[in-house]
């Protein structure tokens, strides 16, 4: 597995110990119609309010580029988030390609943090 850490000062980043998986989709716009690809099968390494550094594999032969942006389905607990981001980094590996997602989606922060803390409550009871 890759180690990529933020360059951005966060107080807040909750790293998984194994990838939370999530669902991704590429997201064109022409001519002002927004276009969403077929869903890929991603892992999310690390997230913050803010962010979330996504694991995908080779079979994404579309592969995001910065400055794309890229709808990220996952659940955190209970809560199902769709969250639409645009990609800030990214770093290709023999087993597929790590990327750092800044999130576009507004007023989310606490409902991340909040879902976060319960999530890291289940992982202690196990």
């Amino acid at each position: 597995m890759v180690d990529k850490r933020y360059k951005r000062n966060e107080a807040f980043r909750y790293d998984f110990g194994k990838p939370l998986g999530c669902e991704y989709r590429h997201i064109t716009t022409v001519y002002d119609i927004e276009t969403k690809s077929v869903p890929f099968q991603g892992e999310i390494n690390n997230i913050s309010p803010n962010g979330l550094q996504l694991n995908c594999s080779k079979e994404d032969v579309n592969n995001l580029k910065n400055g794309e942006q890229v709808e990220v389905t996952f659940t955190l607990s209970t809560e199902i988030f769709v969250m639409v981001g645009e990609v800030v980094w990214e770093k290709k590996d023999v087993y597929g390609s790590l990327y750092g997602i800044k999130f576009l989606t507004l007023g989310m922060e606490q409902t991340i943090v909040d879902e976060l803390k319960k999530y890291a409550k289940e992982q202690l009871k196990k």
